[in-house]
């Protein structure tokens, strides 16, 4: 029965790369449309919207958390993100962002105490090392700004995700909701302070629509879901998939074209997920200490002292 009500980490790991995989198509199509904080902005806003009916009491140290972490999670991230999106391409993009599970491996290991076996760390290098196949060939095109944004990119996302995994005692859908009501100001403020207002049209709605009820606020519940399940090297590994279906969906959707890097990066990318979220197997107790851990024999009976009656009293 737990089973049938509960999904699968990778289904629910799956689910969640595919959403944010189109998200990574809706913002680059609403970036076409509006400046780069508009659409972090827009996407926050309407995020919060789907989200403010879960919202619950947190208590004055909940509020704090959520207000770390949405600083973390969605203004520095999703903001970062999209400026450095907006300078480069998308290519060079997702494999500065996510060199996040690197950072979270590394820092869940320091910080933690999430343990790294050698299996782990490989899957983590080769997932990486997938992405950056796919992107090289475009990051001679990258400017140092875009590059120092994306960069802060993933460092605050890396700083978000070891935050949400060491406070497992919080409710995730009341966090998320949190998160992004006290991030939309922000980045509302930060847009109006800094770019023109974009033109109203419908595929920036729809794009925006898109990232922000599937990307922001589904996918982050999603994200904080799996945090709350399982070690945060392992779910993070699970993310070098996104830009590779990003590009995938980038051949199939916008036309771009097939290349080989593509492929090789689709193979190390999946063997790296294969590794990394292989748990260690448990260590065999060797005969010597099953032997010497064997329970002391009993000791004899006491025997009862005898009832019968001291010789002078016998007739």
């Amino acid at each position: 029965m737990d089973r049938l009500r509960r999904p699968s980490t990778a289904v629910v790991a799956g689910t969640l790369c595919l959403i944010w995989a189109l998200t990574f198509i809706a913002q680059r199509t609403a970036l076409r449309e509006a400046q780069p904080l508009w659409v972090a902005a827009g996407r926050t806003g309407l995020g919060a919207l789907v989200l403010l009916p879960a919202l619950r009491p947190l208590g004055a140290r909940g509020w704090r958390i959520a207000a770390w972490l949405g600083l973390a999670n969605v203004v520095g991230f999703v903001g970062l993100q999209l400026l450095g999106l907006e300078a480069i391409g998308a290519g060079p993009a997702a494999a500065i962002v996510y060199a996040q599970p690197v950072l979270v491996a590394v820092g869940a290991y320091l910080l933690l105490g999430e343990e790294m076996t050698r299996a782990r760390v490989a899957g983590v290098l080769l997932g990486f090392a997938g992405v950056a196949v796919v992107s090289a060939h475009e990051l001679s095109a990258a400017s140092v700004f875009s590059v120092a944004a994306l960069l802060g990119c993933a460092v605050c996302w890396a700083t978000g995700t070891l935050g949400t995994r060491a406070t497992p005692e919080l409710p995730a859908l009341p966090v998320v909701a949190a998160q992004h009501l006290l991030a939309a100001p922000v980045l509302l403020a930060l847009a109006a302070a800094t770019e023109p207002a974009p033109a109203p049209s419908a595929r920036l709605a729809g794009s925006l629509l898109f990232a922000g009820v599937f990307g922001a606020a589904f996918g982050l519940f999603l994200f904080t879901l799996l945090l709350r399940r399982g070690e945060a090297s392992v779910v993070t590994a699970w993310l070098f998939t996104v830009p590779i279906l990003a590009a995938v969906f980038g051949v199939v959707l916008l036309g771009e074209p097939l290349r080989a890097p593509l492929v090789v990066g689709l193979v190390l990318v999946s063997v790296g997920v294969r590794l990394a979220s292989r748990r260690p197997r448990a260590r065999a107790v060797p005969p010597a200490r099953r032997s010497s851990a064997r329970p002391a024999p009993a000791a004899a009976p006491v025997p009862a002292p005898s009832r019968r009656p001291p010789a002078h009293t016998r007739s």
